[in-house]
C-alpha cells in the first residue's frame, strides 16, 4: 500500500513539473503578416444591378464609394453628368447593413432626387433639366458592414424603362405624361391659373414617382424677384398629398394646405435660391404631375390667394442691403437722398414716419424702405394728411413707394413675418409728367410696376405719359411702330370707383404678343426684331366700373 502511495506522488509530480522556456522546441515561430493594398470587393455587394442595367440600355457603371461603414456613415462623391443624360444612381449594403439610403444633390446642397425607403436597396433616378455637376450620397441608416454606392448613365429614351425594371424613385421629364395622370391635367392647370389670378409662364412639367413609404424630392430655382407656383395633381390611386418646399438648410417654406385631389403653393423671393418640393402620399404608390409656373414677383399683388403665399427673406445685414441699393441706384442715376430715417419694426406693432412730399412740379419722391436681417414681410402704406392713399406695397425685406402727391404725408410701416431693423431713404424720382400729381395713386402704381428687380431700377428711356378715362364697357386701344432690336414696357396704374384693367399687345396680324391683368396695376412687354421696325397695338380696358389710368411706356 505503501509503495502505492509512493508511486501515485511521484507521478503527480511528474504532471506538474515546469514547462520548458518559451522558444525552446522543435516548431519555429511564424514570420510577420504581409500587409497588402487594395481595396474591397464592392461589385459582389451591388449583385446584379450593374448588368441588368446595362442590358435594359444604361452605360458603364462607375463605383463612387465603397467601404466599411457603421450607422450614420456617409459615403458619395461627385459625378459630371451631360444636359441630355439621365443618372441612375443605387446603394447596395452587405447581409448587416439592413437600411441604406441612397440621394442626388446640387452644388448648394439641394436634394434633387432620393430614396429614403426602409431598405438596403434603395436606387433614383434623375433626369434633366439638372446641373452638369452633382453629388451622389449613400447614408446607412440602420446596421453596418460592407456598402457600395454606384451610378450609370442613361439615355433618356431610356430612362422610364430603367426606372421601372429596378424599382428607381426620382423624376423622369418626359415628353408626354402617363395615361393615369395626363387626361384633364391642362384643363386642371389652366382652371388653377384662372382662380389664382396673375399671369403665370409654365416652366417645366413633369411626372414624378411618389409613394407613401418615402418622400419624393424635386429641387425648384426660384430667380431673384420672382414667386414660383407648383401645381401638383396625383394619380386616381394615390390618396392625400403633404406637398412642403424646403430651403437649402432643410426649413419648411411653404406648405400645401390638407385635402384631396391637385395641391399647390406658392414662394416668392427677393434673392434667387433654390427650394426642394418634399412630396408624399398618405396612401398608395404611383405618379404625379409636377407643374412649375413663375412671374415676376409684382404678381404677388394680383392673385387672390394672398395668404398661401410664402416668401424666402434675404439673409443679410441692413448694412449690405443698403450698400446694394445705393450703387443700384446711383448706377441708374438717382440723386443723393434728401432725407434718411431708421428703426426697428415689432410684429403688432405699427411704425408712422412723417414725409414732406414736396418736390419739384411734374416730380414724385421715391421712397426706399429696407430691411435688415431677421426683418420678414414689409407692409408699407403712404397716407396723405387728409386720409387718402397714396401708394402701399407688401414686400418680402425691402420696398419701394412713390409719392406723387404735394404736402404733408405718414408712411406707416409694420413687420408681417419678423421684426427686424429698417432704413428709409427719401430721393427725387427721375421719371417726371405733369400728370403724376393729378392721379397720385395711379400714377404710384405705374411707376412700381415700370422698375426692375428688386430695386424697382427703370431700363432705357420714357417714351410717353397718358391719363386714360377706362370702363367696363369700352376698350381703348392706338397703334405704334417700334424701332428695330428695341422693346417697348407699357406699364398702367389705376385709380377710382371701378376694379382692375386689362392691357393686351398685338403684331400687325392681331396675333398677341403679350397681356396682363391686375387689381391695380399691370405691364405688358412687346420687341420689334433686329433690323426690322414692328407694328404693335395695345389695348387696355377696366375690368368693372369706371377708373382713370395713368399709362407710361419705356423703350428697352
Amino acid at each position: 500500500m505503501r509503495t502505492s502511495l509512493f508511486a501515485g506522488a511521484w507521478l503527480l509530480t511528474a504532471c506538474v513539473a515546469p514547462a520548458p522556456a518559451l522558444g525552446v522546441g522543435p516548431h519555429r515561430p511564424p514570420s510577420a503578416p504581409l500587409v497588402v493594398s487594395g481595396d474591397f470587393d464592392a461589385w459582389h455587394v451591388l449583385g446584379d444591378v450593374p448588368g441588368h442595367a446595362q442590358q435594359l440600355g444604361a452605360g458603364t457603371p462607375s463605383l463612387v464609394g465603397v467601404g466599411l461603414t457603421v450607422e450614420n456613415d456617409w459615403i458619395g462623391g461627385f459625378i459630371e453628368v451631360a444636359p441630355d443624360d439621365c443618372l441612375l444612381v443605387y446603394a447596395r449594403g452587405g447581409p448587416s447593413v439592413t437600411d441604406v439610403d441612397v440621394a442626388i444633390y446640387s452644388d448648394d446642397g439641394a436634394v434633387l432626387a432620393a430614396d429614403e425607403g426602409r431598405d438596403a436597396h434603395p436606387t433614383v433616378v434623375l433626369c434633366a433639366p439638372h446641373p452638369a455637376r452633382l453629388y451622389v450620397a449613400g447614408h446607412v441608416a440602420e446596421g453596418e458592414g460592407l456598402v457600395a454606392v454606384a451610378a450609370q448613365l442613361i439615355p433618356k429614351e431610356r430612362a422610364g424603362v430603367v426606372a421601372r425594371a429596378l424599382g428607381a424613385l426620382g423624376t423622369l421629364d418626359q415628353g408626354s405624361l402617363p395615361p393615369d395622370v395626363g387626361p384633364g391635367l391642362d384643363d386642371a392647370v389652366r382652371r388653377h391659373y384662372l382662380e389664382l389670378g396673375g399671369q403665370w409662364q409654365e416652366v417645366r412639367r413633369l411626372p414624378l414617382t411618389v409613394d407613401s413609404r418615402v418622400t419624393a424630392y424635386l429641387a425648384v430655382p426660384i430667380e431673384a424677384s420672382h414667386c414660383v407656383d407648383v401645381f401638383v395633381a396625383p394619380a386616381e390611386d394615390i390618396g392625400p398629398l403633404e406637398v412642403e418646399l424646403l430651403d437649402s438648410d432643410g426649413r419648411t417654406l411653404a406648405r400645401s394646405r390638407d385635402g384631396s385631389g391637385p395641391r399647390s403653393l406658392i414662394v416668392c423671393a427677393a434673392t434667387a435660391s433654390t427650394g426642394t418640393l418634399a412630396i408624399r402620399p398618405h396612401v398608395g404608390h404611383g405618379l404625379a404631375a409636377i407643374v412649375v409656373a413663375h412671374a415676376g414677383a409684382e404678381v404677388y399683388r394680383d392673385i387672390s390667394a394672398r395668404p398661401d403665399v410664402a416668401w424666402v427673406i434675404p439673409r443679410q445685414s441692413l448694412r449690405v442691403a443698403k450698400s446694394a441699393l445705393e450703387s443700384a441706384l446711383e448706377t441708374d442715376g438717382y440723386a443723393a437722398p434728401l432725407a434718411t430715417s431708421s428703426g426697428v419694426l415689432t410684429l403688432g406693432a405699427r411704425v408712422l414716419i412723417p414725409v414732406d412730399l414736396s418736390a419739384p412740379e411734374g416730380s414724385c419722391l421715391r421712397l426706399d424702405v429696407t430691411g435688415g436681417e431677421p426683418l420678414g414681410l414689409i407692409d408699407a402704406r403712404l397716407w396723405s394728411d387728409g386720409g387718402l392713399l397714396l401708394a402701399s406695397d407688401e414686400a418680402a425685406s425691402s420696398t419701394v413707394l412713390f409719392g406723387c402727391a404735394r404736402g404733408a404725408a405718414r408712411l406707416e410701416l409694420e413687420a408681417r413675418e419678423h421684426g427686424g431693423p429698417f432704413s428709409m431713404t427719401v430721393r427725387p424720382e427721375r421719371w417726371k409728367d405733369a400728370a403724376f400729381e393729378r392721379l397720385p395713386l395711379a400714377a404710384s402704381r405705374m411707376l412700381a410696376r415700370s422698375g426692375l428687380g428688386s430695386q424697382r431700377v427703370l431700363q432705357g428711356q420714357e417714351r410717353f405719359v397718358r391719363t386714360i378715362p377706362l370702363d367696363g364697357a369700352h376698350v381703348v386701344a392706338w397703334s405704334e411702330t417700334l424701332p428695330a432690336g428695341r422693346c417697348a414696357r407699357l406699364a398702367a396704374g389705376i385709380q377710382g370707383e371701378g376694379a382692375g384693367l386689362e392691357i393686351r399687345a398685338f403684331d400687325e396680324t392681331d396675333v398677341e404678343l403679350d397681356r396682363a391683368e391686375a387689381p391695380g396695376a399691370a405691364t405688358v412687354r412687346a420687341c420689334a426684331p433686329p433690323g426690322l421696325g414692328r407694328a404693335v397695338r395695345f389695348e387696355i380696358r377696366a375690368s368693372a366700373g369706371n377708373v382713370k389710368a395713368i399709362v407710361g411706356e419705356r423703350l428697352e
